[in-house]
């Protein structure tokens, strides 16, 4: 009963069926960045700003996190390999991060509403809740009680207790994102019309120099355009316009046949396209229309 009134989480068995949750480390920080998201809106002071935070956020550094996130000896995990984990979730649509590494970010859970349901009937379970934080402790976390301790509990003087009896959401319905057109079941990866048209596009022009190819899944596609918009800053026309000259290079034409490749080689792809000697290897008319204009589909459909 006393640990009721600081809320709870839910955990879904599913979890266990992802690769990814094998890795302790992966699977700590998730749940470490499920505990101390917010609850609800509230107003943090954290490396001496101020930030307005809505339910499902936090504000942290990966030092921070990595200070919460000790071996068996009590040393913290160190703050790149925060960075790749962090790197991993984002790619797996987990979470996005916004602001600078230093001063602080932060981080949005994606459909954190799935996670944050209470339990029916519990009258203990208000929780206890300050407008204002103080700045975590980055020595306390791995300390013996470094649950109560860490970094993140002091950053944010708010604690979710990990419901145990977990749920089985195989009885519930992942709900969409308002813009979704495409989503896997539980939610994690998704697309908007525009990037599920943006992938169809991509994949007809790749059914023209790789018909062989087995189909992709285009959710998948879908979420990879997405990520390639919010989290680069890149266009639906940008995008296929990388991509057509992909196809048709010499060399990358073997290398780039999705979203995911074309994201990972951007910055030399760029710098290719911009070299005059590069000969092509596939002949598809160039154009400048709309990347999704009916002239734009003609071209290969």
């Amino acid at each position: 009963m006393e640990n009721q009134k600081f809320g709870c989480i839910q955990m879904f068995r599913s979890i266990k069926k992802t690769s990814w949750a094998r890795d302790v480390y992966l699977r700590t920080l998730w749940e470490n960045l499920l505990l101390d998201a917010a609850s609800q809106p509230y107003t943090a002071r954290f490396k001496g700003h101020t930030w307005h935070l809505k339910p499902g956020q936090l504000v942290v550094t990966a030092a921070d996190l990595g200070q919460a996130l000790c071996d068996r000896h009590g040393r913290p995990t160190s703050r790149d390999a925060v960075e790749r984990m962090l790197a991993f979730f984002v790619r797996e649509g987990m979470i996005s991060i916004d602001g600078e590494k230093q001063k602080g970010r932060v981080i949005t859970i994606i459909n954190y509403e799935q996670y944050a349901e209470k339990l029916p009937n519990l009258p203990a379970q208000r929780p206890a809740h300050t407008t204002t934080h103080d700045e975590a402790s980055n020595v306390a976390a791995c300390r013996e009680g470094a649950a109560h301790e860490g970094a993140q509990t002091t950053a944010h003087h708010e604690q979710y207790i990990l419901n145990t009896n977990v749920f089985n959401d195989r009885s519930k319905k992942a709900k969409l994102h308002p813009e979704a057109a495409i989503q896997t079941p539980a939610g994690g990866k998704w697309g908007t019309a525009e990037d599920l048209q943006c992938a169809e596009w991509m994949l007809a022009l790749r059914n023209v120099t790789k018909p062989s190819l087995k189909k992709p899944n285009l959710t998948t596609w879908a979420n990879d355009i997405r990520m390639l918009r919010q989290l680069d800053g890149r266009t639906h026309r940008e995008i296929c316009q990388l991509f057509k000259w992909a196809a048709q290079d010499s060399f990358w034409h073997k290398n780039i046949l999705s979203p995911a490749k074309l994201r990972k080689q951007w910055d030399t792809l760029s710098l290719h396209r911009e070299d005059r000697s590069r000969k092509p290897v596939n002949e598809i008319p160039a154009s400048d229309t709309h990347w999704n204009s009916p002239e734009a589909w003609e071209e290969f459909l």
